[in-house]
């Protein structure tokens, strides 16, 4: 029997569920399906059916995420990739994929994203490694902010669960729009993160929120007691809008009791963090991967809609299209043209320059595109490069 693509129903909703999370070795209780399913919005799913079962099921969120300079675009997170271990090299990865691509086209999304479970699987389907994450695991014993550096704890306050559910989404919008990467979140996204805040997560408890006028930041403890205590803390969300909400917020975090070391995964690669301690060493990255992989739909919206780091005018030929790119002062655009062009990439190096963190001689010494000439690639790293690096903080 061929299988079949096609958009889920309400009712195979569970089946869904199911398939998904046994594609990732778990298995969903019906009380987390229930929080799942203001998430999700089933006519940007596409479910592979064989004999009237789900055997593969891609989907995509809809997403307003940042580009270098400030301004935003839609965009397409895919999501929920998961074939059956049964139905393995049939095709049915690329079917799903191909019409979740489409669907996204048809929305005027320009671009797609993901989280990649795997390594291996999507350069092939044109996605980038456009941002990086890094775990840092911090000596809080060691770590001492400067000498002359003024954190103004009074500004740092508490809130519990129900007063964070209010205060911590204008915070979010607002700083998710300074730096690349970052990504808008609905009201159900919110509400998902703050019921999840209620609970316990494996060993860690519950959240706790320290909110600033100018950002937050959320965090769960790992106890470990004994006679001297060495609580783990693990930061969760941290959200800073100004430079002294980012020196308030830490200052707080590095003086909470009996935890011996601080872990987080949403500190982005520039973060300032290990310049503002007496003693770098107290930072330290323990791990650091690809994460955002970005996959360009429309070369001109995207790249014309981002910022440089340079006026300059580069043409660049992806997969047989020549798109010229002309950057002036804050201004951008970006055309199809058939002259010469100065860089030869693919779909999926371009995914990974989309977003500035990523510097076009890399690519060219890893042979995943080629320049007309030295000074050529030395003025695409100064096009393409900005900062602050590119980050999202919301896993999908």
């Amino acid at each position: 029997m061929a299988i079949e693509i096609r958009v889920p129903s309400d009712e195979q909703w569970p089946e869904l569920a199911r398939a998904d999370a046994r594609g990732f070795g778990t298995q969903y209780s019906d009380e987390q399906m229930a929080e799942r399913r203001p998430l999700i919005d089933l006519e940007r799913f596409r479910v592979a059916m064989d004999g009237g079962r789900i055997v593969g099921v891609v989907g995509s969120f809809a997403f307003d995420m940042t580009v270098p300079g400030g301004a935003t675009v839609p965009m397409g997170g895919t999501t929920w990739v998961a074939v059956s271990a049964t139905h393995r090299r049939q095709g049915v990865l690329t079917a799903l994929l191909d019409a979740v691509h489409r669907d996204i086209d048809d929305r005027g999304e320009p671009v797609a994203a993901l989280f990649a479970s795997e390594g291996g699987i999507y350069g092939r389907f044109g996605y980038g490694v456009a941002t990086f994450g890094r775990t840092v695991v911090i000596d809080r014993n060691a770590a001492r902010l400067r000498p002359g550096l003024v954190p103004d704890a009074s500004a740092v306050r508490y809130a519990d669960h129900d007063e964070a559910e209010a205060l911590l989404p204008p915070l979010w919008d607002r700083a998710r729009r300074l730096r690349a990467g970052q990504t808008d979140r609905s009201a159900a996204w919110h509400q998902f993160a703050a019921t999840g805040g209620r609970r316990a997560a494996g060993e860690q408890s519950p959240a706790f929120y320290l909110v600033h006028a100018d950002g937050y930041a959320v965090y769960r403890v790992e106890h470990h007691w004994g006679p001297i205590p060495g609580h783990r803390l693990h930061v969760t969300e941290f959200v800073a809008a100004t430079p002294q909400a980012h020196l308030d917020l830490w200052h707080v975090l590095l003086g909470v009791d009996l935890v011996a070391a601080i872990e987080s995964r949403v500190v982005p690669v520039d973060d300032p963090l290990g310049q503002l301690v007496t003693n770098p060493r107290a930072v330290q990255t323990s791990s650091l991967e690809d994460a955002l992989w970005v996959n360009v739909r429309d070369v001109g919206v995207l790249m014309g809609a981002r910022a440089y780091g340079t006026d300059d005018r580069l043409v660049l030929e992806v997969e047989g299209q020549r798109w010229a790119i002309e950057a002036q002062g804050s201004q951008a655009e970006c055309r199809r043209v058939r002259t010469r062009p100065d860089l030869v990439i693919d779909r999926a190096a371009l995914g990974s320059l989309s977003l500035g963190g990523v510097r076009p001689s890399e690519l060219a010494a890893g042979r995943r595109a080629e320049a007309r000439s030295p000074e050529v690639l030395r003025r695409a790293d100064a096009l393409f490069v900005v900062a602050p690096a590119p980050f999202c903080g919301t896993f999908f």
